[in-house]
């Protein structure tokens, strides 16, 4: 007799849908916050990138800059 009872119980989870819409929302929180976070893993290298170039653009072009001191390039 058991069986039986355990089966109808099984049957009548899989047919109750009461919280469905809060396991649809913590997967789509997940799926958020996953690809947010390659977002800005991909942001922080671009940015990286740009302000190195920018870098390296200012230290060449302050490369050869008078000395107050009297001396020079």
């Amino acid at each position: 007799m058991r069986p039986v009872h355990t089966r109808a119980t099984w049957r009548a989870m899989a047919a109750d849908e009461s919280g469905q819409d809060i396991i649809e929302y913590g997967f789509l929180g997940a799926l958020i916050g996953i690809v947010s976070i390659l977002i800005w893993q991909a942001l922080v290298g671009t940015v990286s990138n740009v302000y190195s170039a920018a870098d390296t653009g200012v230290q060449n072009a302050s490369a050869c800059t008078p000395d107050p001191g009297g001396g020079g390039c």
